[in-house]
């Protein structure tokens, strides 16, 4: 019979010796560890503080990134608190989904740093995951009861060896969102079709400033000190150059580690070399003054070669490049080259024209022009088309 005048266990003091193991932080040792300006003060720069480690704390949780067919390797930091001092060491759990999950049965009394593994790897898919973890320990409490954090699912390790030469190197957590929300929906793991699907979202180029683009990024050509191509997500119906398309995509392969060679060229033809006819190319990064410069004198008038993007006819004249005419339609614009991306996987090799298609040689580039003429200038920045050279469409073309 129990003792009338013995007090029981007040509230409190039950709740303090109860047995719980309190999770102090989660660190992800998976995590490419890369990924910086998680505050987003920084645009598109490739700037800002690196992103907290450890991942996770009961104040804050911050993103990662992992590549995909990977498990996902976290550390736990524990305090054991009331009866969980002392006891036997117990099994941690923790469901997550996609059928991600973690357990250990080599937790030892009193707590500390718990190394732990996902049952299943990451699924080979580039996406963004809330991986949301609901935690469970056998004989305990665990508090918090779930943790949340994002993950970035990438194809391989973001390459960041060009930061000092790319103004688009470099992985923040803007581009990194970016980058796999704008491939993770093409839905294949093949780089020529993850290429493809990047130059679709730009049909055409534009060589005519927009005012709808903030000045600060230097739109077409969007070189710029505020994160070079990156902006061009943000505008895609004003489009831009062809070499910045092209280094936009070549960003985002190389944001998400798609592997592949890339290279960034420059294709034209010369009045002087093959009647025009002949490709001729150039890593732009290497030469970056290469390209169509050619001049000739007749009749006392100095006269450029340009590649023009649309029909015209000689002794005509034309307002400037791409300036909207009478009948509404634009003046056919003047080019010194096509930029594309060289793009090389699986023993193939392909040349993607920012604006302008896919081809499978350089000799075909040349196609994505009219003609090669010799022009003169007008007035008001107009030019008269003194001599056609050369027409290149259709391909073969005379």
């Amino acid at each position: 019979m129990a003792d009338p005048t013995r007090e029981g266990p007040r509230p409190e003091e039950a709740a303090e010796e109860a047995p719980t193991i309190a999770l102090r932080s989660i660190e992800f040792r998976s995590d490419h560890g890369l990924l910086k300006d998680c505050k987003g003060q920084s645009r598109w720069k490739n700037a800002g503080d690196p992103c907290p480690v450890p991942e996770w704390t009961p104040e804050a949780s911050a993103p990662v990134s992992i590549s995909m067919g990977r498990n996902v390797v976290i550390r736990l930091g524990l305090e054991s608190r009331g009866d969980a001092r002392a006891a036997a060491p117990r099994e941690i759990r923790a469901a997550g989904p996609m059928g991600l999950s973690f357990a250990s049965r080599n937790l030892v009394a009193g707590g500390g740093p718990l190394d732990l593994s996902s049952a299943r790897k990451l699924e080979r898919k580039i996406q963004k995951i809330d991986l949301t973890l609901t935690w469970s320990a056998s004989g305990a409490a665990m508090s918090p009861r779930t943790t949340s954090n994002v993950v970035y699912v990438t194809m391989g390790r973001p390459q960041t060896d060009r930061q000092h030469v790319w103004q688009e190197d470099g992985v923040t957590l803007k581009r990194m969102d970016t980058a796999v929300s704008w491939i993770g929906r093409l839905d294949t793991l093949d780089p020529h079709e993850i290429v493809s699907g990047l130059l679709s979202r730009f049909p055409t180029y534009t060589l005519k400033p927009s005012p709808r683009v903030p000045r600060e990024y230097h739109h077409p050509t969007y070189l710029n000190n505020a994160g070079g191509a990156w902006a061009m997500t943000e505008y895609v119906e004003e489009t831009g150059e062809c070499q910045a398309i092209v280094r936009l995509v070549r960003a985002m392969l190389r944001q998400l580690g798609i592997p592949g060679r890339t290279r960034m060229i420059v294709v034209w033809g010369d009045p002087n070399v093959g009647g025009g006819r002949r490709a001729l190319s150039a890593d732009l990064e290497e030469k970056p003054w290469a390209g169509l410069d050619v001049t000739t004198t007749s009749g006392g008038r100095l006269w450029r070669a340009a590649l023009v993007d649309g029909p015209v006819e000689e002794g005509k004249t034309y307002p400037a490049s791409h300036t909207r005419m009478p009948d509404g339609r634009y003046s056919p614009g003047l080019n010194r080259y096509e930029a594309c991306l060289e793009f090389s996987h699986g023993g193939l090799t392909r040349y993607y024209a920012g604006g302008a298609g896919v081809f499978g040689d350089l000799q075909q580039v040349l196609s994505v022009f009219w003609g090669l003429i010799w022009f003169s200038a007008a007035e008001n920045d107009g030019y008269r088309v003194e001599k056609i050279v050369a027409v290149y469409r259709p391909f073969g073309g005379a």
